[in-house]
């Protein structure tokens, strides 16, 4: 699933670009299928498993509304007189019956059903209960998911995710289960689903398309609306697009990019049972993406011009993350999202190189560090998974394992235990200790250590090295020392020596505790050591802390604590005072709360600061417009959109905008929405 930013959401998510704020929404959004929405502990199905649904429902799209009857068949772990399950809030329940068609007495409380049971279903043998229930679903009110609309029935596109409890269901995004889906919407609308479909059964008025998906996974999500299947043109690709009027000229780039994608991960993960896959444009006002078994549901503003493949190859991604293997328990949560985001950077490694990567982690490396010291990725659990932190540990951390690991075991060990995970886990969940187990047999080497420093604690290590050099007859020595504060810390190191005249001498060092030796031979007089040059490893620097406490900075100001934003801007000025960003990032929530002397310094000290990134230039010349505008000096104003069209930079419409206000005076309109046109992160 992906993390496309949706305005209900804006005020919980962090930093990061508009395609960045994406991928975390939605792929937040999944995670609510493996913590519960109330405690954010885990919730497992202790006393029962489902393994299978049939749901029959019709969808009056006209007025948005379910009625809909699911039997579910599931097998006791011990006698049961007692079941809970979670049902959409909106959702009412007319009816529940026993194995014998009996009715049995049951109880809502918001999101949960509880059913009691007369005689008890025994332990180990399958049963069957019986649930009839219908209602509306119009907005996000109710929702499971706070604030986000993730089920939703109407004459415009009908939408019901699985996090949408649009079905009860019990262990979310642990209990894998197959299904039958029998949906009946009017006979002008198409129902796209996970698994095999029949063929459409047609009545006067109304048409029902029935799937059957056969395995278990998590095939709890129904899309229907009025779409055209367009197949994709890619050789060897069983793609089929469903996009909405206005974005049909797209179907050629989705389905070779998607078909690209498809082949990469089936080459290092393995081809997946089911090759076939659908994806489908669906409205703006819910997540950005997300994935089922064998479909991926987009938001219309994720499907763009080029092809945005860094979210659609994160989405893709977790076909095999979470549909084909999915995490035992709410602590084994970084096996979906952070291996999805690695996956994502294993693709972006392949089609736009070495560079696009390494940048790509090392933003992944402040995310990780941004929250890392609230709790071990082992401990995911204990989080809400509405929360930064919840992102930075299990997102980010989560997939920086998954980069640290691949340095420890090398490519070949990593790519081999990837594919045993996809083949030996096929429609399983797996726990972080079985995956050890994998990864200790490709790699040949015991790892309780790496997995117990990075899964299990706390703590990333701040290096800091001394070395001295020597003359030898032909050439010189490097003789230094590593050092870092972590007891229990055991990882190869990367020693760079910068030379002169002559490429980089690289050696690999094993560290074991807080120091470590190393001793480089050059040919050229050595001028500097760095240490993990090449950021293999989860470290802080000087660099680092600057952007972590940026990036808290910009959370607080996201979520419109404008007090605490502000001193935590004016911390980061204490790491580095030329900070341009910083002093922008102050102006814009000083213009946002019209205190518009304190914004004009601020704006004025971005300009004169480094100018990083350079959007920043045009920007506030910009809001210095604004606030000249807003308080009757239009001459002022002009000079000010003339210097910011001078600068020829047109980053997210700054210079449409400027080109407005020189035509029309800029008016300022509610505190909460005067600041909302400028970037609030440097364009990706």
């Amino acid at each position: 699933m992906n993390r496309l930013i949706s305005t209900d959401l804006a005020a919980s998510l962090r930093r990061a670009s508009p395609v960045r704020r994406g991928i975390i929404q939605a792929s937040l959004l999944v995670m609510a299928l493996i913590v519960t929405s109330g405690s954010g502990r885990a919730q497992r199905g202790p006393n029962f498993e489902v393994k299978n649904y049939v749901i029959d429902a019709q969808l009056l799209t006209s007025e948005h509304l379910i009625s809909a009857t699911a039997r579910i068949d599931l097998i006791p772990n011990i006698d049961l007189t007692a079941l809970n399950f979670e049902l959409h809030s909106n959702l009412r329940v007319d009816k529940v019956t026993d194995p014998s068609g009996q009715d049995v007495n049951f109880k809502r409380d918001g999101l949960n059903l509880s059913v009691s049971l007369l005689n008890p279903l025994p332990a180990g043998k399958l049963s069957t209960i019986t649930v009839k229930y219908g209602g509306l679903l119009n907005s996000a009110d109710g929702s499971p998911v706070e604030g986000i609309k993730v089920a939703y029935i109407g004459p415009d596109g009908t939408y019901l995710l699985y996090p949408g409890r649009w079905f009860p269901v019990s262990g979310y995004g642990v209990n894998r289960f197959s299904a039958t889906m029998n949906i009946t919407v009017p006979s002008d609308e198409v129902v796209i689903a996970s698994g095999k479909e029949a063929l459409p059964e047609r009545q006067p008025g109304q048409v029902t398309y029935s799937y059957v998906f056969d395995k278990e996974s998590f095939p709890g999500t129904v899309i229907a609306g009025h779409y055209t299947a367009q197949p994709a043109t890619a050789a060897g690709a069983d793609i089929a697009l469903y996009l909405k009027p206005g974005h049909e000229g797209l179907a050629a780039s989705y389905g070779d990019t998607a078909a690209k994608i498809l082949g990469f991960y089936s080459d290092i993960f393995s081809p997946l049972p089911d090759a076939h896959l659908a994806i489908v444009e669906i409205a703006d006002d819910t997540v950005g993406g997300y994935t089922a078994p064998g479909l991926v549901a987009l938001a219309s503003r994720a499907v763009t011009n080029p092809v945005n493949y860094r979210l659609l190859s994160h989405e893709i991604s977790h076909l095999w993350w979470r549909c084909l293997v999915s995490p035992a328990s709410s602590n084994d949560a970084f096996l979906d999202e952070g291996l999805a985001e690695y996956s994502k950077a294993l693709y972006i490694q392949q089609a736009a190189g070495d560079a696009a990567f390494e940048d790509l982690m090392r933003d992944t490396a402040v995310g990780a560090l941004t929250h890392e010291e609230v709790a071990p990725i082992a401990q995911a659990s204990q989080l809400h998974e509405f929360t930064p932190e919840y992102e930075s540990i299990v997102f980010d951390k989560g997939a920086m394992v998954f980069h640290m690991l691949r340095w420890v075991i090398g490519d070949d060990a990593f790519h081999q235990t990837l594919k045993t995970l996809a083949q030996q886990y096929a429609w399983k969940s797996v726990s972080t200790d079985q995956f050890q187990r994998i990864a200790e047999k490709a790699s040949k080497q015991e790892l309780t250590f790496f997995f117990a420093q990075w899964v299990n604690s706390t703590g990333v290590p701040q290096f800091k090295r001394n070395w001295a050099v020597y003359r030898l007859q032909k050439g010189y020595q490097v003789v230094g020392k590593m050092q870092q504060d972590l007891d229990i810390f055991r990882m190869p190191v990367e020693v760079r020596v910068i030379c002169q005249g002559s490429r980089p001498v690289t050696e690999r060092i094993e560290m074991v505790g807080t120091t470590a030796d190393f001793t480089i031979d050059t040919r050229t007089k050595p001028l500097r050591v760095l240490v993990d040059p090449a950021s293999r490893i989860l470290k802080f620097d000087d660099q680092t802390k600057y952007q972590v406490e940026m990036a808290r900075a910009d959370q607080l100001r996201e979520q419109q604590a404008y007090l605490d934003a502000i001193r935590q801007y004016q911390d980061v000025l204490q790491i580095n005072s030329n900070s341009s960003l910083a002093h922008y990032r102050l102006g814009d929530i000083h213009f946002l709360l019209r205190n518009y002397n304190a914004a004009m310094e601020e704006f004025r000290r971005s300009l004169d600061g480094d100018l990083n990134p350079k959007w920043i230039e045009v920007w506030a010349h910009l809001k210095l417009g604004e606030i000249f505008d807003a308080t009757g000096q239009r001459d002022r104003a002009l000079n000010e959109y003339q210097r910011a069209l001078q600068t020829n930079d047109n980053t997210q419409g700054a210079l449409d905008e400027a080109n407005r206000y020189v035509q029309k005076p800029y008016k300022p309109q509610s505190q909460s929405s005067s600041a909302q046109s400028a970037p609030s992160s440097p364009a990706s």
